[in-house]
């Protein structure tokens, strides 16, 4: 065990100590952080690896692009290269990130960035753009969302972990990424327990957690406090997807907080490998725009199957449970009108499929636009819902707003169970009420 002080580290929040913590990676696979703020350049752990940060401690990620060279991962469900990961492992076992201390991506330059960008940029400007360019040649990323693609601009996320088993990330808090929080990709064994994530409301694109095709992952005693979804399962966009077909499965979630997000628990809407085996419970929801999100769309693939929730409470959620194939979001114009025909169409092998989800024990107190929402598609309604001992009750002064992203889709206030396209729905002792 190595303390990154006897190194060269600085911790007065300036001085880049990029090349101490390389210098300890390579030295010791045991990196202890104690209280102070540390500048730096990315950080990649190797197999073996313990990131402890003790009490006080920050590593604040310096905001210098440059600094992230491109690497070859899965950016918005397509495999592609992008801008380095904050902190990064691939092809790694045994690692760790332990502690009470703060992991902080500084990610408002980035996002400034890429604000400016998307106000109609086409062309590689810089050097680094030119890069990706060659780096994704042949790669068609037309599949992926808005958050990058035209702006030749893939930022990192804060923490990604690629191809890796045995993985633990415990206790400390995670904010201000440039992109997504957390990316978990391509991995087995994964226990991540008493993690705060958190980013601020003017991010772009900063989901807390994504668990992305990976197999058999706990998570325990978190909270979340984002600007976009919470916590997500994704497999993987379309055609790309179905190539890796690495599916999301296995996955316990526990006792988990979820104060903030465009959804708290989110499954897709990048669903091409499949989700399946996913359980929920002793979580709380509080003031999400959504509670249980389950998306996909025409095209993206895959079957969503085998969820269950027990146990949940939310509170002030606009729309507790929405299950929707008619997902809007980064569609291409000239894909609207077939993405949202209500009419069948031919099933394919990039037809979704949502089936066997079953809810207990739920209490939703001041739902505001409308207590579900379920949008089957006509070639593949959504299938096997059971809702037992749930109850729902609608606020007395509610919010008008969207309860899902779907197309056709307006604001709505205080609406029950909306439903179309959906095969087997069973309710037991359920009660949806308005104040």
């Amino acid at each position: 065990m190595v303390n990154i002080k006897d190194f060269g580290a600085v911790n007065d929040g300036v001085t880049d100590n990029t090349q101490a913590f390389i210098n300890a990676i390579a030295k010791d696979s045991k990196i202890v952080v104690p209280g102070g703020t540390y500048l730096t350049g990315p950080i990649r752990l190797k197999s073996d690896s313990n990131l402890h940060l003790e009490n006080g401690a920050v590593i604040l990620f310096s905001d210098d692009f440059s600094k992230y060279p491109p690497v070859k991962s899965r950016w918005e469900g397509v495999e592609c290269f992008g801008y380095c990961p904050c902190v990064y492992a691939e092809n790694a076992e045994n690692i760790s990130i332990t502690g009470n201390g703060i992991i902080d991506g500084q990610g408002r330059k980035w996002g400034n960035e890429f604000k400016e960008r998307r106000k109609g940029r086409k062309q590689p400007i810089t050097e680094i753009d030119k890069e990706f360019v060659k780096l994704n040649a042949g790669i068609d990323l037309s599949d992926c969302g808005g958050g990058g693609i035209n702006s030749f601009f893939f930022r990192p996320p804060l923490i990604q972990f690629n191809n890796c088993r045995d993985v633990l990330l415990e206790d400390f808090t995670t904010r201000n990424s440039p992109f997504w929080n957390t990316h978990i990709l391509y991995c087995s064994n994964v226990k991540i327990k008493g993690v705060t994530f958190q980013n601020p409301d003017d991010g772009i694109n900063g989901d807390g957690l994504d668990i992305d095709s990976c197999n058999g992952v706990e998570i325990t005693d978190c909270d979340f406090d984002v600007n976009d979804d919470c916590l997500c399962f994704k497999s993987g966009i379309g055609k790309d997807g179905m190539r890796v077909n690495k599916p999301c499965e296995n996955v316990i979630v526990k006792n988990c907080n979820m104060l903030r997000g465009h959804g708290s628990v989110v499954m897709g809407s990048e669903t091409a490998a499949g989700i399946a085996n996913i359980e929920i419970s002793d979580c709380v929801f509080n003031g999400t725009d959504r509670g249980i999100r389950l998306k996909s769309r025409r095209g993206r693939a895959g079957t969503v199957e085998n969820i269950t929730l027990n146990n949940i409470r939310m509170n002030g959620v606009w729309c507790p449970i929405v299950m929707n194939l008619y997902y809007e979001c980064g569609a291409k114009a000239e894909e609207i009108e077939m993405l949202s025909d209500r009419n069948a169409r031919p099933v394919t092998a990039t037809t979704p499929c949502l089936r066997n989800v079953k809810i207990t024990n739920l209490i939703a107190d001041n739902a505001q636009t409308a207590a579900a929402v379920f949008w089957g598609l006509p070639e593949s309604p959504i299938e096997n819902v059971l809702f037992e001992n749930v109850k729902i009750t609608l606020a007395k002064e509610c919010k008008s707003a969207r309860p899902a992203m779907a197309f056709g889709m307006g604001e709505m206030q205080g609406q029950g169970l909306i439903a179309d396209n959906v095969k087997n729905f069973v309710q037991r002792n359920t009660i949806i009420q308005k104040l």
